[in-house]
């Protein structure tokens, strides 16, 4: 299953491979006029509590907990902060412009190719319609929905696409998984499901030109 042009199905991930857009993202200009929440919220969130963040993409807290637990720390709007936070979300971006009609040419060729995301409710309720993703990709599975990441992976399955690769029929070696980190228990890799790891949007440029020949 080396041949690229065998795959069945195409699993991209979302976040340092076909974006690098962040949460809050646009209060870091210093001409916003909440750039001074900026990095209180970002220290509070993915530095001094990083067990938020997977338990955030587990589903075992939302964005309004979130919301609340900023706001309490710091007493700033809950309405502003989650404005802000939901904008964000709408307002990401792909990594190239060249991303979306590489992505159609390959989907031509009878391959879907799916959003596998280690990803936040917010994903699907502001990025996904924002963007329209809807349109460029056939399905979209995301950690929220799932209660696990796409590493949390046991004896021998791997849960987070078990489901839907039973629904499609498919093996592990009929598909490909795009991403910028790799399965560090060699689960993926023992039962043939290929990861290529991504280390720059040239690079991924680069993989997608190859995929859609």
């Amino acid at each position: 299953m080396n041949n690229q042009n065998q795959y069945k199905t195409i699993f991209f991930d979302w976040n340092k491979t076909l974006s690098n857009s962040l949460f809050w993202e646009q209060l870091a200009d210093p001409n916003h006029q909440r750039h001074n929440w900026h990095k209180d919220i970002i220290n509070f969130v993915f530095v001094e509590n990083k067990h938020l963040i997977k338990d955030w993409m587990r589903a075992k807290t939302n964005e309004e907990e979130i919301v609340d637990m900023i706001s309490e720390r710091f007493g700033y709007s809950k309405e502003l902060l989650r404005k802000d936070l939901e904008q964000s979300c709408r307002n990401m971006q792909l990594v190239d412009n060249e991303i979306l009609p590489l992505i159609s040419q390959i989907r031509k060729k009878g391959v879907e190719c799916v959003i596998a995301t280690d990803n936040m409710d917010t994903f699907m309720k502001y990025t996904k319609p924002s963007l329209s993703l809807e349109k460029h990709f056939d399905d979209f599975l995301v950690s929220f929905d799932k209660k696990m990441l796409k590493f949390n992976v046991e004896e021998n399955p791997i849960p987070f696409f078990d489901d839907y690769l039973r629904s499609k029929k498919l093996s592990y070696k009929d598909v490909l998984l795009i991403d910028d980190c790799i399965d560090k228990s060699g689960v993926y890799d023992k039962l043939g499901l290929k990861i290529w790891k991504i280390l720059g949007t040239r690079y991924l440029l680069e993989k997608l030109r190859l995929l859609a020949k």
